[in-house]
């Protein structure tokens, strides 16, 4: 019963998620709605606030139901001793459906993680060697300026344009033509965009999220969140760097021109990423008005209401409740079940775990553990007389069956 209550559990985790995630894809886009395109940073936390959520649904969802069976105690008493449920059957059919499902789910987590350690390696193969001076000058000039210049090691890299990588001192990567390829105004715009990149550390929160997606890989909202997610990433990093002198129309041009050759690893965030290249130089270009009050606090109620009912999900065990905490009682998680009985012969007691039982009394005299007699699910308790006092049939989560004795 442990492994039908671990996978039961998995896949009432992963089904819930579905649920779960969509009202969360719901929320941002309402929020995102509310929310002016001129407030990139608030966008980008909100956006990242729900994915981060989305990802841990099925971690969250597990140990919240486990604790809540789990707060029952080590012990567990049934008054009412007689079944009062269906036996508890787990056929091999359904144990198999259970096992696939959670092998389906445990698989493309580690596709994505192996897929993830391949762009890795590929990153890795990259041959670099070092930057010139005239570079090195402006990396310094403009890292001055964004607060970045001691967080990069520019480098002459065989890409198709600038991206950084790596955590602590990260490398900031540029094609060899970098500097005569772009007019100056464009090419300091670049770099003021990538050196946000550093000092915003958004390779380790890319790196993060892509290890979150694994997890929620099955869930079409989960990738429409991390594309919202990159899509406001580079919107913030767009701003910093027209805050601190870069000119739109620059910026938005040199992003053009590198598109035009772009090849860039995903888990490097290349500047010019295609995915939202349009929406950024229409960013850049044409920035959006602030949306219309009502339709902004229409925005955010919606929002906000499914946000509710993501918490509300959780908080509730759902449909399959009863089911579930009696499989955690027969698991090897669950406790031990106490039940006192009554018949016209008599009172007696029984302690049980896991479908055995491992103390007996019979009207308040305990039974030796030799006078216990289990075979399967059948029981028989010996009297002093080594004669069957008491015979019954004990299920897997606690519940007994007896003929009542005269």
């Amino acid at each position: 019963m442990t492994l039908a209550y671990v996978f039961e559990l998995l896949a009432f985790a992963l089904v819930g998620t579905l649920l779960q995630g969509t009202l969360l894809w719901m929320s941002w886009r309402l929020l995102s709605r509310a929310i002016p395109v001129s407030y990139p940073v608030l966008r980008y936390r909100v956006a990242g606030a729900h994915f981060a959520l989305l990802a841990a649904l099925p971690l969250l969802t597990v140990a919240l139901f486990h604790l809540f069976f789990a707060a029952m105690g080590a012990e567990i008493s049934r008054e009412k001793p007689s079944v009062e449920l269906p036996p508890l059957e787990s056929s091999a059919a359904y144990l198999s459906m259970l096992a696939g499902i959670a092998a389906c789910w445990l698989l493309g987590a580690m596709v994505h993680c192996l897929k993830l350690l391949r762009e890795w390696a590929g990153l890795a193969r990259i041959a670099r060697s070092a930057a010139p001076e005239n570079l090195v000058a402006a990396v310094d000039r403009l890292g001055k300026k964004i607060g970045a210049r001691c967080l990069v090691q520019p480098c002459i890299a065989a890409v198709a344009s600038p991206q950084v990588v790596g955590f602590r001192r990260a490398s900031l990567m540029i094609p060899k033509d970098f500097m005569t390829a772009l007019p100056a105004a464009e090419r300091d715009a670049i770099l003021l965009h990538e050196l946000a990149h550093a000092r915003r550390h958004d390779f380790a929160w890319n790196l993060m999220q892509r290890f979150g997606l694994a997890l929620v890989w099955f869930h079409p909202a989960a990738w429409a969140l991390y594309n919202s997610i990159a899509l406001e990433r580079e919107a913030v990093c767009d701003a910093m760097a027209v805050g601190q002198g870069a000119s739109p129309k620059s910026l938005a041009q040199g992003l053009l021109r590198l598109a035009e050759r772009r090849s860039g690893h995903a888990i490097a965030m290349a500047s010019a990423s295609g995915a939202t290249l349009s929406d950024r130089v229409h960013r850049l270009l044409a920035p959006a008005a602030a949306p219309a009050s009502l339709l902004r606090r229409t925005a955010i109620a919606g929002g906000v209401l499914a946000l509710f009912g993501v918490a509300a999900t959780l908080a509730e065990p759902g449909l399959n409740a009863a089911r579930m905490r009696e499989l955690y009682i027969a698991s090897g998680f669950g406790p031990t079940v106490v039940v006192n009985a009554r018949d016209p012969a008599g009172a007696f007691g029984l302690r049980i775990r896991q479908g055995r039982v491992v103390q007996a009394s019979i009207e308040r005299q305990s039974v030796p553990t030799e006078r216990i007699i289990q075979k399967g699910d059948q029981v028989i308790l010996l009297g002093p007389n080594r004669r069957p006092a008491v015979s019954l049939r004990v299920s897997a989560n606690g519940r007994i069956r007896w003929d009542a004795r005269g």
